[in-house]
């Protein structure tokens, strides 16, 4: 095919990425969105700028995340000084740092095949992925979409000799968000699947971009280097201990997998009860997690460089948030997969691509896929609308979600339907028993209807779960004085 047409290809599946989340524009801040970019002092002026380099990624929550992402940051202080307060500019950009990617998963797919093909069809399917979603819609996802970008122009920078450029694009990947800062593994892995022994000067602007990234971090972080201890809430896994955190993540790294190739249903949500924790070495989803990771270590060995790039991808860009390393904040969260998946996507292309002589079958069949995946991202989109939609849709799909029951019931009552919403909290107390806020809002809905003895039960409880928590205690006082 000639360069002229090939040059249209990136255009054409940034186009698709560009066109298939339009509908996120009319969409508003929800979950993190919140307290990270809405209500967060910290971005609301370009003065604050500098101050985010030498500052947690969630100071303005007080709470020690053990994040360090100041050009996430960065970028909605600017945002907001260009395009407004509002969430409309915050998803515009959203739109076009994804549609980059695309633009950049093409070229980096065209480099690790070795047909064409291999790139229009895996940029394709990763352009229109609803595995993204999260990524896209959730404005807070930011954070993947700038690693992203940064890290793969990183990696064509490294490929075509360019030492200064990756050090610079991979420095600010990691400052966009840690998770990518084993990416250097992959661009050696590369290197040594295309025959090409680089000397290990090739790499010190990486490993030097790496070194900055630790010294901001104890400048910014000081002792603080990792997240506090695992709440049972967000990560029954880790909170369970080393053994059950190890065999959970080895499964759910089968269950990425499987919404890579089936992405159905979709969640915001996969805290406590949704996957329970695994504990027994017979269990059937251990077994299935082994083998999964067993046969992409395999992969990874073999000559095959589109098969073995694919598993070093998800490797690479899996573990530091797997919870197979240490534990982390989360035990699941579908927007950990935005680069992951592109291992899947070089892997359905390089399929795809090899069967080129069958090309009307190839191409019938990749349009019927592509065409179903952007629906699909279409429709969850629209989930992603405002808070009340998200929660009462997904607790649908998993209402073993302690935190979607309650977000239900916590948006549902702010809405005026407050029957509905003390179901859902009820619901979610079945489920998490020690959940301190649900027991402070339930308390909030059951005074407003008049039942001030069970009010009084759970705010008891509130206190005793949250002590530092002022508001359970002063209408507690509030209930007994009158």
């Amino acid at each position: 095919m000639r360069t002229g047409a090939n040059a249209r290809w990136p255009l054409l599946v940034a186009f698709a990425a560009l066109l298939v989340n339009l509908g996120t524009l009319g969409n508003g801040f929800a979950l993190d969105d919140v307290a990270l970019v809405r209500d967060n002092p910290a971005v609301a002026t370009l003065e604050g700028v500098p101050r985010l380099f030498v500052q947690p990624y969630g100071a303005s929550s007080g709470e020690n995340s053990g994040l360090y992402r100041p050009l996430t940051l960065a970028s909605f202080a600017v945002n907001r000084a260009v395009a407004g307060a509002g969430p409309r500019g915050y998803h515009a950009v959203n739109i076009v740092l994804n549609a980059a990617v695309a633009a950049l998963v093409w070229f980096v797919l065209r480099r690790a095949g070795t047909h064409y093909g291999t790139a229009l069809l895996g940029g394709a399917l990763f352009a229109v992925h609803p595995l993204h979603a999260e990524a896209v819609a959730n404005v807070a996802g930011r954070a993947e979409l700038l690693a992203a970008l940064f890290v793969l122009g990183a990696w064509l920078a490294h490929g075509s000799g360019r030492r200064v450029a990756a050090a610079l694009l991979f420095l600010a990947a990691v400052l966009s968000k840690e998770g990518v800062v084993l990416a250097p593994v992959l661009f050696w892995a590369d290197d040594r699947l295309r025959g090409e022994r680089r000397p290990w000067s090739s790499y010190a602007g990486l490993a030097g971009a790496i070194a900055v990234l630790l010294v901001l971090r104890v400048i910014a972080l000081g002792p603080h280097q990792g997240a506090g201890s695992a709440i049972p809430l967000d990560n029954p896994a880790a909170a369970a201990g080393v053994i059950p955190r190890l065999f959970t993540a080895t499964w759910v790294q089968l269950k990425y997998a499987l919404l890579a190739v089936w992405p159905h249903p979709l969640s915001c949500d996969y805290s406590f009860d949704v996957i329970p924790v695994v504990r027994s070495v017979v269990d059937p989803r251990l077994l299935g997690g082994l083998a999964f990771l067993a046969a992409v270590v395999f992969a990874v060995m073999r000559r095959n460089r589109p098969v073995a790039l694919a598993a070093a991808l998800w490797l690479v860009f899996f573990l530091p948030a797997s919870n197979l390393l240490f534990p982390t904040g989360t035990i699941m969260a579908e927007r950990l997969a935005y680069l992951p998946s592109l291992g899947v996507c070089l892997l359905a292309g390089h399929i795809g691509a090899s069967f080129a002589s069958r090309k009307t079958i190839v191409v019938a069949a990749s349009i019927v896929a592509a065409a179903s995946l952007a629906t699909l991202t279409w429709q969850r989109n629209s989930v992603w609308k405002d808070n009340l939609t998200l929660a009462t849709t997904d607790v649908g799909t998993y209402p073993s979600s302690a935190k979607l029951q309650a977000g239900a019931g916590i948006f549902l009552a702010a809405a005026g339907r407050d029957a509905e919403g003390e179901d859902h909290m009820r619901r979610a107390l079945e489920i998490y028993p020690d959940y301190a806020q649900i027991h402070y809002n339930l308390a909030v809905l059951l005074v407003k209807r008049g039942a001030r003895d069970e009010a009084t039960l759970h705010l008891e409880r509130a206190s005793a779960l949250a002590p530092d928590n002022p508001r359970p205690r002063k209408l507690l006082e509030q209930l007994r004085k009158n």
